[in-house]
């Protein structure tokens, strides 16, 4: 199995109370608000400790997710077309109702009625929006976050995972990945407010996200095709298209300022040279069995060319600052493991091409296998759960609100986030008398 060793910090966020004060007028109002802040809480527990049971996030995120889209969407009586009636101000005038005025877009006249701040998993400032949809792209970010690290804890648990944990594995990197592209696709659309660079709100960085994530399910598949000693040509195929899906994360982070995301990228450097190495190694066995024994001995070169890369990737990776935990790479088993299969290999085939097929040594290296047929993984895609059965017109016409006071708003407070405190995963090493120095962050 895959060992996934960078990964970035969960988000970090600031407590909220969901409180509404006099606009929250009814039983019903209040209730929702008082289940809001319980789903909340609960959910940013669970994102601190990725060892937790799947079922358990599953649960607690469709709970707080189908609580937040009576804030982003309007309820209304499916009987009645009229808008529900304005509450009296304090001066016996009406109070000016953002509900008509929003309806027009879809939006829910509360859409904007509480402040939200976030850190971000790079750079060093946190972002705040009185936005709900931003509530719902952060709270995703963390969900699709949470299944990377719990896929690598799973998957670094011991050496000989199971089959149904393998599957658990690959399935969370393909939920994170449709996670991450609907928040790209979906929702960063919608928000009013689109912040610089460098936040988790970029493009570039949200399209890295699920690139890596599709990229690494696919690792899942190429270790499952070797473990089962499937053809030579399919694992140089599949070893061949998770290099390039890694290759294609790392350039969507060009973009982004370099002091952010330069450890980052050494892992995906890393990752897309060393299955570049292994998509040659295997190529080598097929074409010596195809009796090209002169374009083996150079495909085997190229591999072990690209392995030296990608060790020197790894010890560039340790020393270089940035987010993420530390770590070894080019001392975990599973990397350690390669090099052995490409120097037998190559010695195989200089030995047989000594003895038996005298055929010369091209200079250039043999194209890898066309795009493989079986194996790649795809994202799946994520739905949003319905909004939550204590969504009714009752409950939102329960909530008077006003219109949002502008100089109230630049004088609250915009604390950082204080950094959650993750519960720390080790990957085993069967092959060390200790783990393998890869910690999970």
């Amino acid at each position: 199995m895959a060992h996934w060793f960078h990964r970035n910090p969960i988000k970090a966020t600031n407590a909220v109370t969901f409180d509404f004060g006099g606009q929250a007028s009814t039983p019903l109002a209040r209730n929702i608000c008082s289940e809001a802040r319980s789903a909340r809480s609960n959910l940013l527990t669970i994102f601190a400790d990725p060892t937790r049971d799947l079922t358990v996030l599953t649960d607690a995120a469709e709970k707080y997710l189908s609580i937040l889209r009576g804030f982003v969407e309007p309820t209304v009586d499916p009987n009645s077309q009229r808008p529900p009636a304005q509450a009296p101000n304090s001066e016996g005038g009406e109070v000016e109702s953002m509900e008509v005025s929003s309806s027009a877009t879809g939006d829910s006249k509360l859409r904007n009625a509480i402040k939200f701040t976030w850190s971000n998993t790079l750079a060093e400032k946190h972002s705040s929006q009185h936005d709900f949809v931003f509530e719902q792209i952060n709270i995703l970010f963390n969900i699709a976050l949470w299944h990377t690290k719990h896929a690598a804890a799973l998957a670094g648990a011991k050496e000989d995972i199971a089959e149904d944990d393998a599957k658990e594995v690959h399935k969370c990197l393909r939920s994170a990945a449709g996670i991450f592209n609907y928040i790209d696709d979906k929702l960063t659309v919608k928000l009013f407010e689109r912040t610089g660079d460098g936040t988790d709100l970029d493009p570039n960085i949200i399209k890295a996200y699920a690139q890596q994530c599709t990229a690494e399910a696919q690792e899942v598949t190429v270790a499952r095709a070797i473990e089962l000693k499937h053809a030579s040509n399919l694992v140089s195929s599949l070893a061949f298209e998770t290099g390039k899906q890694f290759k294609i994360a790392d350039n969507s982070l060009k973009a982004v300022e370099e002091n952010l995301v330069q450890k980052w990228r050494k892992y995906l450097q890393l990752k897309a040279t060393f299955y570049l190495s292994y998509a040659h190694c295997y190529n080598g066995q097929t074409l010596l069995a195809q009796d090209k024994c002169g374009e083996a001995v150079r495909a085997l070169k190229e591999s072990k060319t690209q392995f030296e890369k990608a060790d020197d990737l790894g010890r560039s990776y340790t020393s270089t600052k940035g987010a993420g935990k530390s770590a070894k790479p080019h001392e975990h088993a599973f990397f350690r493991r390669l090099l052995p299969l490409v120097r037998r290999n190559l010695e195989k085939v200089e030995r047989e091409n000594g003895f038996i097929y005298y055929q010369k040594v091209p200079e250039v290296v043999p194209e890898l296998p066309s795009k493989a047929t079986y194996g790649l993984a795809s994202p799946v895609e994520f739905v949003m759960p319905s909004k939550h059965e204590d969504w009714t017109a009752e409950t939102y016409n329960g909530f008077k609100i006003s219109k949002p006071d502008a100089e109230k708003r630049e004088k609250e407070k915009d604390d950082a986030p204080k950094p959650v405190k993750e519960v720390p995963v080790n990957q085993t090493d069967k092959e060390s008398s200790n783990s393998s120095g890869c910690t999970i962050s």
